[in-house]
């Protein structure tokens, strides 16, 4: 029989390869046989699981209905050391692409024959076993060596396999370029939930006594920062609904037929809230719930929804103009804002939906839960998709949505309690926009 020799040339490769400890094969982006490492230290989240479960759907590739809670970390991983690196996405969607390939996202503890290990299935010649299952160290390692090949960026226009394969050597370069479009998706699905929110929610409530009260939350923590700072004076009227306009303007209605809407303006924050005699602006304004996006008040009165324009940061009754029935039925028990256009509430029976307002009898209603969100007898939110929820018995709880705008509910995640009691406002209210991405 006649077996072709191998090629100096060629043995000469493949030794090259061995020395160096780059990847020569791939495990099958779906095997469940190895035994793998936790890539974050501090563990899998309620959000990673909740991630995977919207990848699933979305992506169209091997690792369609693959996805779980420890690819999800795996994937957050190396796009947060990415992030650190102020690297562009780009950059995340050629890492993940490669170890699509090489472990489907997996962060493999077992040696195999080659002695690879981690995310990129690195040899020993990149690291210590130690070092190769550091998800973040491992992404990095990766980072180094691409930035190096291509100097002066060039790894942001070239083809993705094209630069996996440059760093990765493996002996199968065209299975890269394949994966580079379920990166991306990960990339976009993930990206805004390594960023998280930033900046500092502002949150004014109503005492039962008509006390003003004033706390300010970390947006990235989710711990109080200040306050609760209570006002001395009261607001001289029972109030039924407030909305926060600004960081000193709040527009809060009196309880009663009338429906008076007054404009209380905030004059300090600091030690104890101070506040002007507050504004009577006319009424008619009869909203059991209201809140404000930045542009557009809504208002909830006996399930209509009523939109008006808000022209200007302090605004006479003149300036409150377009009072426009956008429709009946929102038959809600909380409200809230997300986003310019965009409101939040939640229903006796225990259902979170969103809504998508453009105008008279048309909007597009989204609900992400079904149930559980009863609890809840106020919810805020200051914006980039975090949203509070206060118990009746003070707690006030902590949710994060990756994309507030997408309609769906997978990606929305419990973070915990910011406190378990003491939130005894009446009314509470988010400074919409305060927080950010």
């Amino acid at each position: 029989m006649f077996r072709p020799l191998l090629s100096r040339a060629a043995a000469s490769i493949a030794a090259v390869i061995i020395a160096i400890g780059l990847s020569a094969g791939t495990y099958p982006a779906t095997a469940a046989a190895y035994a793998t490492a936790a890539c974050d230290p501090a563990g899998q989240t309620e959000a990673d699981a909740a991630v995977a479960t919207q990848l699933n759907a979305t992506l169209g590739g091997t690792l369609r209905g693959a996805m779980d809670a420890h690819r999800v970390s795996c994937a957050r991983m190396v796009i947060k050391a990415v992030a650190q690196r102020a690297q562009p996405e780009r950059a995340a969607v050629i890492a993940l692409a490669a170890a699509m390939v090489e472990s489907g996202i997996q962060n493999v503890s077992e040696e195999r024959d080659d002695g690879s290990l981690g995310l990129f299935r690195m040899r020993a010649a990149w690291g210590s076993s130690a070092q190769r299952l550091d998800a973040t160290w491992a992404a990095n390692a990766f980072l180094d060596k691409m930035i190096r090949l291509y100097p002066d960026r060039a790894w942001v226009t070239a083809p993705i396999g094209e630069v996996c394969q440059a760093v990765q050597v493996a002996a199968h370069p065209v299975r890269y370029q394949a994966q580079a479009a379920d990166a991306q998706i990960i990339v976009n699905t993930v990206w805004p939930y390594v960023s998280g929110p930033k900046g500092v929610a502002s949150v004014y409530g109503v005492l039962p006594d008509g006390r003003l009260t004033y706390t300010a939350i970390d947006a990235a923590s989710g711990k109080r920062t200040s306050g609760p700072i209570l006002s001395a004076q009261k607001l001289g009227f029972t109030p039924k609904a407030m909305a926060t306009l600004n960081a000193d303007t709040l527009l809060v209605t009196e309880s009663g037929t009338a429906g008076k809407l007054y404009r209380v303006d905030v004059q300090n924050v600091t030690g104890t809230v101070e506040f002007a005699t507050p504004v009577y602006l006319g009424g008619g304004y009869t909203h059991d719930l209201l809140a404000y996006d930045g542009r557009f008040l809504f208002g909830i009165a006996g399930g209509a929804l009523r939109r008006y324009i808000i022209t200007v940061a302090k605004p006479a009754l003149a300036d409150i103009t377009g009072n426009t029935l956008i429709g009946t039925g929102f038959t809600l028990k909380t409200l809230t804002t997300t986003g310019q256009g965009w409101i939040l509430g939640t229903t006796a029976a225990g259902a979170l939906i969103s809504y998508k307002i453009m105008g008279a009898d048309l909007w597009r209603r989204y609900q992400l839960r079904d149930t559980t969100w009863q609890v809840f007898d106020h919810l805020l939110s200051p914006g980039a998709g975090l949203y509070y929820g206060r118990r009746a018995d003070g707690s006030l709880y902590r949710y994060f949505d990756i994309n507030p705008f997408d309609g769906q509910g997978a990606d929305v995640s419990g973070q915990g309690t910011v406190d378990t009691s003491g939130w005894t406002q009446t009314l509470l209210s988010a400074q919409p926009g305060t927080v950010t991405r």
